[in-house]
């Protein structure tokens, strides 16, 4: 533990003004920065507990950008608001309506 800690001091620290201006330069969103840049460190540090990377760099950038794809895909999902009445809303079904219901009665 000792070992990650100071790799990490050592090597992911001194990055992060190149990843600040990355996240800045590749997100929508100016003021979640901060938060950005913590998940980035939490999961480079959880990432290396198992094995310490050889390139840190690359590693850490790679997170980053994955963390900006996982939140771009979250946005492009609409949410269903819970309140909206499915009832209301004119969704088309395979049963006939009204109209040739009784068309089809008058013919039979």
């Amino acid at each position: 533990m000792r070992d990650l800690k100071a790799w990490f001091v050592r090597e992911v620290l001194p990055l992060e003004a190149d990843l600040v201006q990355y996240l800045r330069h590749h997100n929508r969103h100016r003021g979640d920065l901060g938060d950005l840049r913590q998940e980035v460190y939490l999961r480079a540090f959880e990432s290396a507990q198992t094995q310490i990377p050889q390139s840190t760099r690359p590693f850490v950038f790679a997170i980053a950008r994955n963390i900006l794809v996982d939140r771009f895909r979250r946005e492009r999902i609409i949410p269903i608001d819970p309140s909206l009445d499915l009832d209301a809303i004119d969704i088309p079904t395979d049963e006939p309506g009204p109209d040739r219901s009784t068309i089809a009665r008058s013919e039979f």
